[in-house]
């Protein structure tokens, strides 16, 4: 069976004359493995995905989405498709609702739409989905959009460079802007430099009452025995007034810095600065955590 038009042949004047065996659920596999076959000739699987994405349904496009979102899905069988960018950048449209940049010309999509479009991504031509999303990295004016997809990249593309980099180079005019720069890095940067260089210097120089606790935190989350990390919460722990960013401190320690000689020595300094403190207690434990690490 190569002919497509026995999975699809749509018939405008008269619905019942047509074929939409592309609605039902126990052909979605057929479909799909039919791309798959090395015998179907090219242009078959062409003008089968064309008149899958031209389908007009005249009934409030629900039908006229399943068939865009099918093609998309066989693009995973069939990645040399010469459409495949053109529904790649639709699903991204759709799954973020960038539509120019004006941003006069926004445009709310319904949920379910959004919420399908986002499933699909993960379902196409993966490399042609990674593309589309460092593209939209580098082209997006927005800042929510940038963060939301550099999360979406370093998911499907774990440390890609152009992710961590879009978010590394965020700009923070506000302090909500480092909480989502932090948690974002913390999600998708595991032992990379660059974020942990960037969280580095927001420790540094950051106003002690401003640090961003999730800054610290995501740096316990990715910076696993770095030295730059190790000494910026050491001198963080030693230097600080605010107590929370204090026990945040040691609390990384504890994670990243287990038979770190250092550390261990700024913890023996610290509880002897600061005996009968609460917050001695969770740098004992940091220091009882790091010797037993070191001595197994």
């Amino acid at each position: 069976m190569h002919d497509w038009q026995y999975l699809f042949n749509h018939v405008r004047s008269n619905l019942n004359q047509g074929t939409y065996r592309i609605f039902e659920p126990e052909w979605k596999a057929k479909i799909l493995h039919w791309f798959s076959q090395k015998d179907v000739d090219k242009q078959q699987k062409e003008d089968f995905i064309q008149a899958l994405i031209d389908f007009d349904d005249s009934c409030g496009d629900f039908y006229r989405y399943r068939a865009y979102f099918l093609a998309a899905e066989a693009l995973s069988q069939f990645p040399e498709c010469s459409l495949g960018d053109v529904i790649v950048e639709q699903l991204l449209k759709w799954s973020y609702a960038y539509f120019r940049q004006d941003k006069r010309d926004w445009q709310i999509l319904p949920k379910s739409l959004v919420n399908t479009a986002r499933k699909t991504l993960e379902l196409t031509d993966r490399k042609r989905v990674i593309a589309a999303f460092v593209h939209l990295l580098h082209t997006t004016e927005s800042r929510s959009i940038l963060r939301v997809a550099a999360e979406k990249l370093g998911t499907l593309d774990p440390g890609n460079k152009s992710a961590i980099t879009a978010l590394a180079l965020m700009p923070i005019t506000e302090e909500r802007h480092g909480y989502q720069r932090s948690s974002s890095l913390s999600k998708i940067a595991l032992c990379n430099e660059t974020a942990i260089a960037v969280l580095v210097n927001d420790i540094k120089n950051i106003p002690d009452r401003k640090i961003y606790t999730h800054g610290i935190t995501a740096l316990r989350d990715i910076a696993d025995g770095n030295h730059a990390a190790i000494a910026a919460l050491v001198n963080l722990m030693e230097t600080t007034l605010n107590k929370d960013n204090c026990c945040n401190a040691i609390a990384a320690l504890r994670k990243i810095a287990v038979g770190n000689q250092t550390a261990i020595a700024a913890l023996v300094k610290f509880l002897q600065i600061n005996q009968g403190d609460r917050i001695c207690f969770d740098a004992a434990q940091a220091l009882w955590q790091s010797h037993y690490s070191a001595i197994l």
